[in-house]
């Protein structure tokens, strides 16, 4: 008995051992043939193997093909898992280690449908049946150690952009994670990019509660092929640079929107070409460190940003510039505002915070950036080039009542610019800015003075200070300009016209120096009103005012009273040059010294009417004396009652009684030896004081409306010698 039970003892025990040695193929074949009704996908595999003593299961070679059941989906080498299989029976599952090398994963994209989203559906509704059959399902626990993943790579293959993104030697390793785990878990993981630069992770986690911190490092990543995932949002042609960072990320899995993100990054060799290859942004190299990144709580905090020779193109038009069209701002400004005319009742609540936005950058630096500037808003290409730019802040917030923007650059290879500009964060009606200007070279601008002035400057340094305060929306500013050596040349057209030219000749002083000051007004609460139509009308105003209205300049040159220099008035008898006549020529002779170019003209004006009448009653007093043998008149009525006597019609007037005494043609020939005889004599005297004089004398067309109420008078015109 005993023999036959020790024999019926082996041969079960040869069984089970047979049936365990065969178990692994049939397992094998029976998962390949069923695989999707088990996995929702066709799967095949080389080797299953079970190494009952350790618990060890190891896959060999594994294939999950794509929904087609024709492309690899999902390969890897080897698998390789160490159970603790009587932990089963306590509701414990029990991993002692997990190892995965040769992981190859192919996820493709198109629109919004993902290659893998048949297996989500197959899982959540398996999933789901599960659940309604059985509702009484024990949770189980788990104890998983020693998770690694190795020497594996991801291909993700974006059909929307035509872009594949590769990750290459994949590593993931999880030493512990349990389910009654009161610390956190840590895992790392790392994988590098075919084109160079790797990804690395630190990841605790607290199954429990969810709290996690993840260090993750970013080297030497090339951003190239990332380019078409960029050219999404942004219109370039090419993008470049070398990524570093060193990041922390520290949250809760059940709520990712609160994460809060601290570190530093560095970009190098940034480079972006617009759609013409044009170099449009780039920087030698960008250094951030973010103190606090919070998007629920809308909190955005920068300890420092560090721009080094940072260079920007920017190019005008007639509607837009070059960099609105690369970030597509104006489809974002029609998105919003169709975003906006959405009643408040039917946008959807959500869950992030309406804490208000705070931001703040407590230092920020450019050193040594560069800006080229072009436009074509006068018809003819206009080229400008910006360069050594020191940009400096302290303290940029938006809780801050002021801060300070300090700048300095080099304009144009030449002169040079500081600027320092404060502002109240909390509004855009309070502002101060100060800017001071040297050694500008004011040739720079021809393009755009031929075109509004009709002037080419040929040369000439600029100076300039300006200080402008912005008090709720009211703009005061005060400009100085100090130009020296200037020289013009007339262009034909100029879309204004000024007489800019003469107008700076008038300026310049004894030195040859224009000093000029500008002051500037206007409100800005007004949305008519813009700061660049303000200072264009206050320039030309004065251009405008200056030229007509030399006087005042030139009478600084010689003293005295600016009418002084700008007519000279005779009575209507006045034939000769009074002292004072002569002393006014003398001030025109010493100004034409000064200024060597200046056309001066003595132009003779009179009202004819006004000086023939006094003329006609003049010479009929003359005639009522030598009648009434008088030396001189005694009684105005009787002269009076003696002209009315002797009209020759009844119905003259008094005025018209004179002129017939007196006889038009006499008083014509009185009044032309009149005009005659002043400008003779004013001819005679200036050459007799300068004989090389240029100013000279002409009579005013009769039909000039100055003539009109006008007495006697040599009015004082000025021009340029070479503009007449």
């Amino acid at each position: 008995m005993k023999t036959k039970a020790i024999k019926a003892i082996l041969i079960i025990i040869g069984l089970i051992s047979i049936l365990l040695l065969v178990l692994p193929y049939f397992a094998k074949s029976y998962a390949i043939d069923n695989s999707k009704a088990l996995v929702g996908r066709q799967i095949d595999l080389d080797k299953l193997k079970v190494n009952y003593f350790t618990g060890t299961v190891s896959i060999i070679d594994f294939k999950m093909l794509e929904e087609n059941a024709k492309d690899p989906f999902v390969v890897f080498d080897t698998l390789i898992v160490n159970l603790e299989p009587l932990q089963l029976f306590k509701d414990n599952i029990e991993i002692e280690s997990l190892y995965l090398k040769g992981l190859d994963v192919n996820l493709t994209m198109k629109d919004s449908t993902f290659n893998f989203d048949d297996l989500i559906a197959f899982h959540t509704s398996t999933e789901t049946d599960s659940i309604k059959t059985d509702s009484t399902s024990t949770n189980f626990k788990y104890n998983l150690s020693n998770l690694e993943v190795k020497d594996s790579n991801i291909h993700f293959d974006n059909q929307n952009i035509d872009h594949v993104t590769e990750i290459e030697n994949f590593s993931f390793i999880l030493p512990y994670i349990g389910w009654d785990q009161t610390q956190k878990s840590n895992a790392d993981l790392k994988f590098n990019f075919p084109k160079g630069g790797f990804l690395a992770s630190k990841l605790n986690i607290n199954p429990i509660d969810g709290a996690f911190d993840a260090q993750l490092s970013v080297g030497n990543l090339q951003l190239e092929p990332f380019y078409k995932y960029v050219a999404e949002h942004i219109e370039i042609n090419s993008f470049n640079g070398l990524l570093n960072t060193e990041i922390l990320l520290e949250g809760n899995t059940f709520d990712l929107l609160k994460t809060v993100i601290s570190g530093q990054v560095r970009l190098n060799h940034l480079k972006m070409t617009d759609i013409n290859n044009k170099p449009v942004i780039a920087s030698k190299q960008i250094d951030a460190n973010l103190k606090t990144i919070d998007q629920f709580n809308n909190n955005y905090v920068i300890d420092s940003l560090k721009l080094t020779e940072f260079y920007t193109f920017v190019k005008l038009d007639s509607t837009s510039n070059n960099l609105t069209k690369l970030f597509k701002l104006d489809e974002q400004i029609v998105a919003e505002t169709e975003v906006n005319t959405v009643k408040a009742d039917s946008l959807v609540n959500t869950t992030a915070s309406q804490n208000q936005l705070y931001y703040a950058i407590n230092n920020f630096q450019v050193n040594n950036g560069s800006l080229d500037y072009t436009d074509n808003l006068t018809g003819k290409p206009f080229n400008y080039n910006l360069s050594q730019i020191e940009i400096s802040s302290d303290s940029i917030n938006s809780s801050s009542d002021w801060i300070d923007i300090y700048s300095e650059m080099l304009l144009n290879n030449r002169g040079t610019l500081n600027a320092k500009l404060g502002f109240n964060p909390k509004t855009t009606k309070q502002a101060n800015i100060d800017i001071s200007i040297d050694n500008f070279l004011l040739s720079d601008l021809n393009i755009y003075s031929s075109h509004y002035t009709g002037h080419n400057i040929i040369e000439g340094d600029m100076y300039y200070i300006s200080k402008s305060v912005l008090t709720n929306g009211d703009l005061e500013s005060e400009n100085k300009l100090l130009v020296k050596n200037a020289s013009l040349d007339n262009t034909k057209g100029g879309l204004y016209s000024l007489p800019l030219k003469f107008a700076i000749f008038l300026l310049k002083d004894k030195n040859g120096d224009v000093n000029l000051d500008i002051p500037v007004h206007g409100d800005l609460n007004d949305p008519s009103v813009k700061v660049s139509k303000i200072v264009w009308n206050t320039f030309k105003n004065n251009i405008i005012k200056i030229a007509a209205s030399p006087g005042k300049l030139l009478a600084n040159l010689v003293g005295g009273d600016q009418k002084d220099i700008e007519e000279l008035t005779f009575t209507s008898f006045d034939s000769i040059l009074s002292e004072k006549h002569t002393s006014q020529l003398d001030k025109l002779l010493k100004i034409e010294k000064q200024k060597e170019d200046l056309d001066i003209e003595l132009v003779y004006y009179v009202d004819k009417d006004l000086q023939n009448k006094r003329i006609a009653k003049r010479e009929a007093l003359k005639l009522y004396l030598k009648v009434t043998s008088q030396k001189i008149l005694k009684n105005a009525h009787a002269f009076e009652a003696y002209v009315y006597s002797n009209r020759a019609v009844d119905s003259f007037t008094l005025d018209q009684s004179y002129m017939a005494m007196a006889t038009p043609q006499a008083v014509d020939s009185i009044a032309k030896s009149k005009a005659q005889l002043i400008i003779k004599d004013t001819e005679a005297y200036l050459n007799s004081v300068n004989p090389e004089t240029k100013i000279h004398t002409s009579l005013s067309d009769p039909e000039d409306p100055l003539n009109k109420g006008s007495e006697a008078v040599l009015k004082v015109k000025y021009s340029l010698r070479e503009e007449e």
